[in-house]
Formats: structure tokens, sequence, C-alpha cells
């Protein structure tokens, strides 16, 4: 009987312990917003790749958004790449997590699929901490960090 009581008690705690770590959703939040984030990038490089035009993904601190130049031979990106699964939709991301910010910038990819100026160094941090990434410029990589 005592040791039945002993691990129920012991269950218990483990319960506590654990609907402790997994209430907090920010966490989950937060690393879907960075996947989002790499994963637009990744396909910002293969656009640029396949179209044969410049593509680039502007970073603020709450958002991102990936833009095509409208006429392939102009630097203007004033085109907003529409997103894959809803065409009708930009590609972009404004829900970011409360509490956490995004480093902002911009990065250019062109035909080759290569990151057009210095390599770079990108970060969403808060909340209960943060997530980087960077992306080469010799060879447009996107590494996670």
């Amino acid at each position: 009987m005592v040791e039945l009581i002993t691990v129920i008690v012991l269950l218990g705690i483990l319960g506590v312990v654990a609907l402790g770590r997994f209430s907090g959703g920010d966490v989950f939040a937060a690393r879907g917003f960075f996947d989002d984030t790499v994963n637009a990038v990744r396909f910002a490089q293969k656009l640029a790749i396949s179209s044969g035009c410049d593509v680039r993904v502007v970073t603020t601190a709450g958002s991102y958004q990936l833009f095509q130049s409208s006429t392939c031979s102009a630097d203007d990106f004033t085109g907003a790449v529409a997103n894959p699964a809803n065409r009708a939709n930009n590609y972009q991301n404004v829900n970011i997590p409360s509490g956490y910010t995004l480093t902002a910038g911009s990065i250019t990819f062109n035909a080759r699929g290569e990151r057009e100026g210095a390599t770079s160094d990108f970060s969403l941090s808060g909340g209960s901490g943060s997530y980087n990434f960077r992306v080469h410029a010799s060879t447009g990589l996107v590494e996670v960090l």
C-alpha cells in the first residue's frame, strides 16, 4: 500500500513539472515562426535560381516579406512574391510571437542563388531564448545555427 501511494505521489509531481513545461505556447510559436522564416529564405533562393531574377527577403523586427524585381532587369523589387500555398496572398509573415524580435535587414539572392553582399546572421530572440541562422555570401547557404 505504501509503495502504491509513493508511486501515485511521484506521478503527480512529474505531472505538475511536465505540465509547467508544456503549458507555455510561446516557445512553440517562436520555433514555428523561426522555421517559417528560414524556409522563406530558402524558398527565395530557389525562386531566384528557377526564375533567373533576383529575389529579396526583407525582415523587420516583427515580420518578413519576399520581393522580386518586376522587370527582372532592374533593381526595383516592387513586386511581392506570391505565396506558393495560396497564390492570392503575398509570401510574408507578420505574426511574430509576442515578446520576440527578429533581426531587421534584407537578403538578396541573384540568379545563381548566391547571396549578394556579406555573410549575415539573423536572430529571433526574446521570451525564453533565441534562434539563429546565417546566410552565406558566396553560396547562399542558409545555415541554422
